[in-house]
């Protein structure tokens, strides 16, 4: 196969490009993105179950009678989706434009979140979930190397961090907003309100002119573009093998998977297991846990991006930042599900628990770019995000919401309740193997070669 990098100084660069407006865009339609995951878990939106106390339960619970499994399954239900269509999109960037590609994905997230609002019961919401994922994985696989290729080489951590810290920002603003929304117009509303949001984007993505991207083809016919079905999955089985003969993005895979698996369930079970811990009122709990997470999200993936800075911004320095985070994360949010006896001291104990695990949101995907060549960095993240996904934040929501089940099964309401600390603890623990891997992960390092000093090739 022919060398897909081309020459970037051969690309004149559009009229709208600065870098700084290129991450502001970017930071923008990555907050719309993650909103729509917390909007899925909010109390408002998602609800509650029937009862014989509340026989309609609420939100998307109570109106559509789920279960607790299947209530797991809308948080992941998306990511049927992302992993069918993050290598398609991660490959087709080699030979069309990774920009129109971005809009293409866009576009479709806009209508599938928009068919949410119109669901009809919970097989038409899961559709609509997974076709949210379709959308979403273009976004997943380019938009990091385009921060990659742009951004000033002495700060590359520095704009990862503000980049991602937009996942747990937008996380926070959708259970915020979704409690607010769903109360005053309904859990539908929501839904419709951030497909209109996104519009803008998609269109800009169309009628601007596309931003070049390290090994993605801009212009004209593809001489070398696969022409058939078998050329197309033979060209990939044989790209994701140079991916997964590196190491360090092995090791950084299997860590970050353990680390997902744990992050996922605090997203979608936190708000709920914190309201009924404590049995708190109304929405207080979205709000409380959303503003929690705006705040350590953003300073700990700030702070990551800053300790990496200062370290020296190696792949060994990376991991290890990685694992510290991992570790010290651990001991804070087993402090506060097992020892916290008020709902103050267990959210200033969780607080601190999540500011160290955010602190690994940049170095964790700088691995992921500088560990492999940068013709292969798309495909790379493809590969990372499929494995934390179908091995973390999938299967991790309805196996807790099952073990919860099992758990506070013949229980009084009271004893049920307490429960949660138990099912939550026991899926924390695998930050301490998350934070293992990532060490191991930097003593290889060491002796690996990080690919952004020099080797374009794959």
């Amino acid at each position: 196969m022919a060398d897909v990098a081309e020459d970037e100084g051969s690309f004149q660069k559009p009229r709208w490009f600065t870098p700084g407006r290129l991450l502001l865009i970017f930071c923008i339609t990555n907050l719309v993105v993650y909103l729509d995951r917390g909007v899925i878990a909010s109390n408002g939106v998602n609800g509650s179950p029937r009862t014989e106390q509340q026989p309609m339960g609420s939100g998307i619970q109570g109106e559509f009678d789920l279960s607790n499994t299947q209530d797991g399954f809308l948080a992941t239900a998306f990511l049927v989706g992302l992993l069918l269509a993050s290598p398609v999109f991660s490959e087709s960037c080699k030979h069309y434009s990774a920009f129109r590609l971005i809009g293409i994905g866009m576009g479709t997230w806009a209508l599938a979140t928009f068919g949410c609002g119109l669901a009809v019961g919970f097989k038409s919401l899961i559709f609509c979930r997974m076709l949210v994922g379709v959308g979403e994985a273009s976004f997943v696989a380019l938009a990091a190397p385009f921060i990659d290729d742009y951004a000033p080489p002495a700060a590359k951590a520095r704009w990862f961090a503000t980049f991602y810290l937009c996942i747990p920002t937008g996380f926070a603003a959708g259970y915020i907003y979704g409690g607010l929304v769903s109360a005053a117009l309904g859990w539908r509303a929501a839904f419709f309100i951030e497909s209109a949001a996104i519009l803008p984007f998609v269109v800009f993505a169309f009628v601007s002119r596309p931003l070049h991207l390290t090994g993605s083809r801009e212009t004209g016919p593809d001489p070398d573009a696969p022409k058939s079905f078998k050329d197309v999955t033979t060209e990939l089985a044989l790209d994701a093998s140079r991916v997964a003969s590196h190491t360090v993005w092995l090791h950084m895979t299997a860590a970050y998977v353990m680390y997902t698996a744990v992050l996922g369930v605090y997203a979608f079970w936190g708000p709920k297991a914190g309201k009924r811990i404590y049995q708190l009122q109304g929405e207080s709990a979205d709000v409380v846990f959303g503003g929690v997470t705006v705040i350590t999200g953003v300073f700990g993936s700030l702070f990551g991006g800053l300790a990496l800075d200062a370290l020296g911004s190696t792949l060994s320095n990376a991991n290890l930042v990685c694992g510290v985070s991992n570790l010290v994360g651990l001991v804070f949010v087993l402090a506060s599900f097992l020892a916290a006896k008020s709902f103050t001291a267990f959210i200033v104990l969780f607080a601190l628990g999540e500011l160290a695990l955010f602190m690994m949101q940049a170095p964790v995907n700088a691995i992921g770019m500088w560990s492999v060549p940068p013709a292969l960095r798309p495909l790379a993240i493809s590969m990372v995000t499929v494995s934390i996904h179908l091995l973390g934040d999938v299967p991790s929501p309805p196996v807790v919401g099952a073990i919860q089940s099992a758990l506070e099964a013949g229980k009084a309401p009271a004893e049920a309740d307490a429960q949660w600390r138990i099912s939550m603890s026991l899926i924390s623990l695998l930050l301490a193997f998350s934070g293992a891997t990532f060490l191991r992960g930097s003593f290889v390092s060491r002796r690996a070669k990080d690919y952004r000093k020099g080797g374009q090739g794959l």
